[in-house]
């Protein structure tokens, strides 16, 4: 384990939430485009590391949980809380999570990709345009 701080947030549904609703993969959705690191934790609860995000997205880490606590509000319906939680909350629970690591950032996507064109080759087509084809995504952290 490191000992530098970091910034770790336990985000979960209310409990007048529906109990028979699992919201957690579309919290999931919500939370990944504010960091790469969110990991689904058990029914209706997320988690979220949050370090070193202050100076990308220009806000404090309470400002960025409120945002974020906003977003899952209006596009979900539904009343969330959040927590600061431990980092050795955060690895076990990741420890247990289902998702995969395969792809995991967009600056691995564009090194897939680098180079290809999605113009058929076979097609006369003018190298100006085929260089405005090619696949450029920036990089914005990890997707899934």
């Amino acid at each position: 384990m490191s000992s530098t701080p970091r910034a770790i947030i336990h985000i979960y549904a209310s409990k007048q939430s529906d109990p028979r609703i699992n919201y957690s993969r579309r919290m999931y959705a919500i939370i990944r485009r504010y960091t790469p690191e969110a990991i689904e934790g058990e029914k209706n609860e997320c988690y979220a590391e949050l370090t070193g995000l202050r100076t990308f997205f220009k806000m404090s880490y309470t400002e960025m949980a409120e945002r974020i606590v906003k977003d899952l509000r209006a596009e979900i319906g539904v009343t969330f809380s959040v927590k600061v939680t431990t980092a050795s909350k955060f690895e076990e629970v990741s420890k247990r999570s289902k998702k995969t690591s395969s792809i995991s950032t967009y600056k691995e996507i564009n090194n897939l990709f680098k180079g290809k064109s999605f113009v058929d080759a076979s097609k006369r087509v003018s190298p100006r345009l085929v260089k405005r084809v090619r696949l450029t995504i920036p990089y914005l952290g990890k997707v899934s």
